[in-house]
């Protein structure tokens, strides 16, 4: 759809709009673009840690069978995913002196630190007990994690309402997260044999302990190097309004459709992948260097990328990205089991692609916020944010469920030589899984209608509105 499209779909459904878009210049000073960027390390030491290693800590260190810990791990998912929306929607009626979303930086990161320490805390529990522990925790988590990582994400829509701008933004954060996801990958297991020689659970709590502490300061400087700039609907929206935000954004909607594709490929991947090395390559070694691999990848591509993305559209990265991904997951099928040394170059290709598709997933969804209020009249970037991780993480945990279950009907028993279909089923879970997941990715991101000049011509277009009804800026 092009910018004339837009502009002709917009004046049959123009309103007034009631947030203040900037006339000023929208580009930000290098300390905000680091400060804001450096918020996604802090949550990727938690979200990498509990993606790579949780459900192997579940299964391989507590002892739950893969089915439980597979429904474990995506029922707290799903509460978590149940809860982003309510936390969009009440985090976009907040009004402090310090903004809408930055106030939860400042007093959710000691919580968050405390429930994610409580996960692999070492209990004596046994039975049904240690399941209510287990679930417990983990849900508690799941909670604070949304609490505060929720209002970081919308953070991003009020920073500025340049498209470039957000595009530089989707890079530094994700330069930043890829950078967490290479620690974790790297160092984890290594921390874990140095701090618990003897006993993987106290090695695994003081390592995410460290973890917790490191990411204290981080978020604290977020706090004070980010200002909500672009101010928010001068009413809090209605139920009824947040509704409308979502249901009438055709562009967001295809990109909700597009991040549940791609959460749940990248899911299937790094939850198969310890499991594919130990048992079936036999190299428990390589775990986390592969999974460092996939991460030091998505770290040197996001410039490139970001790069690319400056001189194209998000739309045309992400479909490089995501048809480069594809070709990939085919090759390393087609291949059956190749030699450790291909493995790794293959799965760094995947990660050179997974840069591109993520890097255009995030820069394009603070552009439907504007959007949204083009077509109703309200910003609602908060149940924006909300509804999309809601769906990323419902579609996570189903996958995680699946993949548990799955490692379960192949026939895998933890901590013993596995039977050849068992391999077999392991291998395939691998490549398959996440081939199709991104091929329907890729099909959601064809359809994304937002180019930069359509995002201009829809910022003129409220601009226009709000003079012709007299708004102040």
């Amino acid at each position: 759809m092009t910018a004339a499209n837009l502009d002709a779909v917009g004046s049959q459904t123009a309103s007034a709009p009631s947030a203040l878009i900037q006339e000023q210049d929208g580009r930000l000073p290098l300390r905000t673009k680091i400060g804001f960027g450096i918020g996604d390390f802090a949550f990727n030491l938690y979200w990498q840690a509990t993606t790579m290693y949780l459900l192997y800590y579940y299964t391989d260190v507590v002892g739950l069978s893969p089915a439980t810990a597979g429904w474990i791990f995506g029922g707290a998912m799903l509460w978590d995913a149940l809860c982003d929306p309510v936390a969009g929607y009440i985090a976009n009626r907040t009004r402090t002196r310090w903004g809408r979303y930055r106030p939860y930086l400042l007093f959710g990161c000691v919580p968050l630190a405390a429930s994610f320490v409580a996960m692999f805390f070492p209990t004596g529990a046994m039975g049904t007990g240690l399941l209510a522990f287990v679930m417990g925790t983990h849900m508690l988590f799941r909670t604070t994690y949304t609490v505060l990582s929720m209002p970081y994400n919308a953070l991003m829509a009020t920073l500025t309402n340049d498209s470039r701008e957000r595009g530089s933004l989707a890079a530094y954060r994700m330069v930043c997260a890829s950078t967490a996801g290479l620690v974790v990958a790297l160092s984890t297991l290594k921390l874990v044999h140095i701090f618990g020689p003897a006993d993987e659970k106290q090695g695994f709590l003081v390592v995410m302990t460290l973890y917790a502490v490191v990411s204290l300061p981080v978020f604290l400087l977020t706090f004070f190097s980010t200002r909500e700039r672009v101010q928010p609907d001068a009413h809090a929206p209605s139920v009824r309004d947040a509704l409308a935000v979502v249901l009438r954004n055709r562009a967001f909607l295809l990109v909700c459709g597009m991040g549940v594709a791609l959460s749940a490929a990248g899911t299937f991947l790094s939850k198969t992948l310890p499991y594919v090395l130990k048992y079936a390559l036999h190299r428990e070694d390589l775990i986390g260097l592969a999974l460092g691999v996939v991460a030091l990848q998505v770290f040197i591509a996001i410039p490139f990328w970001a790069w690319v993305m400056r001189r194209t559209s998000k739309r045309l990265v992400a479909l490089t990205g995501g048809c480069l991904g594809i070709g990939t997951y085919a090759l390393l099928g087609g291949l059956g089991t190749p030699s450790v040394s291909v493995f790794l170059l293959l799965l760094g290709v995947i990660g050179f692609a997974s840069a591109a598709t993520l890097l255009a997933m995030w820069a394009m969804i603070p552009d439907t916020v504007e959007y949204g209020e083009w077509r109703t009249g309200i910003r609602g970037e908060g149940t924006i944010f909300g509804v999309i991780a809601f769906a990323q993480k419902g579609a996570l945990a189903i996958a995680v469920g699946g993949v548990g279950h799955s490692l379960g009907a192949v026939g895998f028993i933890a901590n013993q030589a596995q039977a050849q279909a068992a391999i077999d089923g392991m291998w395939a879970m691998l490549w398959q899984g996440p081939m199709v997941l991104l091929a329907i990715g890729v099909l959601f991101a064809f359809f994304y209608p937002i180019s930069p000049g359509a995002h201009r011509g829809i910022l003129s277009d409220l601009r226009q509105r709000r003079t012709a009804s007299g708004t102040s800026i």
